[in-house]
């Protein structure tokens, strides 16, 4: 024999998680060895070299991942023999170590992810706060929220987008800017503007009409409710700022912007052209749209502030309307409405 079993002893250090992963699956001559080592009290490696007839070198790299994994050890009092051990106990003595190491590390790793978890929500919260920051501005009081409007407007350079709920309703919208609007038209830029069809019966709307539309601009009328928007040249908005009547919301977010715009450009298609002239078919027509946008929401289970405040009209005006579609159905109660506006296919 050239192989010393002192110098395969020497070999088999104390092996970390990494290497006993590597020793799995064991190579079949290893299994081999261990298989002979079991039948017997003890065997050498010469013997071992016989019995498989491998090389020398290769028995030798096969006991020492057998020594490594403790399921050989030298025989007490023959120092060149080799004695089998139970894979219980090769286990208990090089398993539970990792086994503990493992739970360690796993125990750190949870640890480790916990802070990574409060450090991400850290993240997360700073970034909404910057981009907050960059791409939206809360402007409160009636003068501020007036001369940023105004300074948009005037910068304005190829389109305005106005959406603007109920009829002569000033407070509806937080910003009323009649001149600026003016000039840019004057220079060329496109206004459209969505409004409710209750605005037709307001003179102060109509004339505000009458005064953009000569100018070029273009003015719709939906029935039901719409947010207030303002949107110029597709980059920046404004909205009114939640729970303040009198504060906005500046919007440069370009995502945001572009859901504005886009709901807008789905509206404007199903609206309707505000009449030049409301004379007596026009003003028949808004009459006839609006009743039908109420009886739709009479259908639906609105009550009549709810219906009220969706058409942009007074509570009288709206139970007027009601009782005008009940006049006409000859119906008493609003039940008995409900039933007959059914009948009649409205749904």
């Amino acid at each position: 024999m050239t192989t010393n079993p002192q110098d395969i002893d020497v070999m088999v250090p104390r092996m970390d998680i990494q290497q006993l992963a590597a020793l799995a699956p064991l190579d079949p001559g290893a299994v081999e060895i261990y298989e002979h080592t079991t039948r017997t009290t003890s065997v050498s490696l010469g013997e071992l070299v016989r019995l498989t007839g491998r090389p020398e070198d290769a028995v030798a790299e096969s006991v020492r991942v057998l020594l490594r994994l403790r399921l050989l050890r030298w025989a007490e009092g023959e120092p060149t023999r080799l004695t089998a051990i139970s894979p219980d106990s090769a286990e208990l003595h090089v398993l539970e170590p990792a086994a503990r190491k493992v739970a360690e590390l796993q125990e750190a790793l949870a640890q480790v992810r916990g802070e990574l978890s409060a450090l991400s929500e850290l993240y997360h919260d700073g970034i909404v706060h910057r981009l907050r920051g960059e791409s939206t501005e809360i402007i409160t009081g009636p003068a501020d929220v007036r001369g940023r409007v105004e300074h948009l407007i005037d910068r304005a350079a190829r389109e305005i987008l106005v959406a603007r709920p109920g009829g002569a309703r000033q407070e509806d919208v937080p910003w009323e800017c009649p001149e600026r609007i003016e000039a840019a038209l004057a220079r060329g830029v496109r206004l459209r503007v969505i409004c409710q069809h209750t605005a037709q019966f307001s003179l102060p709307a109509v004339a505000r009409v009458e005064r953009v539309t000569a100018l070029g601009a273009e003015v719709r009328t939906v029935g039901d409710r719409i947010e207030p928007v303002l949107v110029v040249d597709r980059n920046t908005a404004v909205i009114p700022l939640r729970d303040d009547p009198h504060g906005a919301v500046l919007v440069r977010d370009l995502s945001t912007v572009d859901f504005m715009t886009g709901t807008f450009e789905r509206l404007w298609p199903q609206a309707t052209p505000f009449p030049a002239k409301l004379g007596r078919g026009p003003a028949i027509a808004a009459s006839d749209a609006v009743k039908s946008d109420i009886v739709r929401l009479l259908i639906a289970g609105e009550d009549d502030k709810a219906i009220a405040r969706r058409m942009g009209m007074s509570v009288r005006t709206c139970q007027r309307h009601i009782t005008e579609i009940m006049n006409r159905l000859g119906a008493r109660t609003r039940v008995r409405a409900g039933y007959l506006l059914h009948e009649l296919g409205h749904q």
